[in-house]
């Protein structure tokens, strides 16, 4: 039985499992496929920063407790455009205009790093 690969590939045996070709392959144990954690070496004790996307409104806000680890704050902001076109996309189909909201996007420690109009992830054509 193959075993879980932290390496996917495109080759013919199928994305995630193991290949005797594959030497960089790092398997993951019982434990880390449960925490569903990635261990690569030389990465031990290495952690991505969290990023917390609050939705304002007139009404208020909407907060996000539990946050996302990215790798900078330009992988948030794209994180941002892509939640605020999905939230947007779904309020059209209900019939709802929600362009006025905006995503605030915060480090660990509260700080407001970026606050991004929901306007802003659109183009506007002609």
């Amino acid at each position: 039985m193959p075993t879980i690969s932290a390496i996917a590939h495109s080759g013919r045996r199928g994305i995630g499992t193991v290949d005797e070709s594959m030497p960089n392959a790092v398997d993951l144990n019982a434990a880390e496929r449960q925490n569903k954690r990635l261990i690569l070496p030389g990465f031990e004790g290495f952690r991505m920063p969290r990023f917390y996307f609050n939705i304002l409104s007139e009404a208020g806000s909407l907060d996000d407790w539990e946050g996302t680890e990215l790798a900078d704050l330009d992988a948030a902001r794209i994180e941002a455009v892509r939640d605020a076109r999905a939230l947007m996309s779904n309020a059209v189909l209900l019939g709802y205009d929600i362009a006025s909201r905006s995503i605030e996007i915060r480090n660990e420690t509260g700080d407001i790093l970026l606050v991004l109009p929901f306007s802003e992830t659109v183009k506007r054509l002609g």
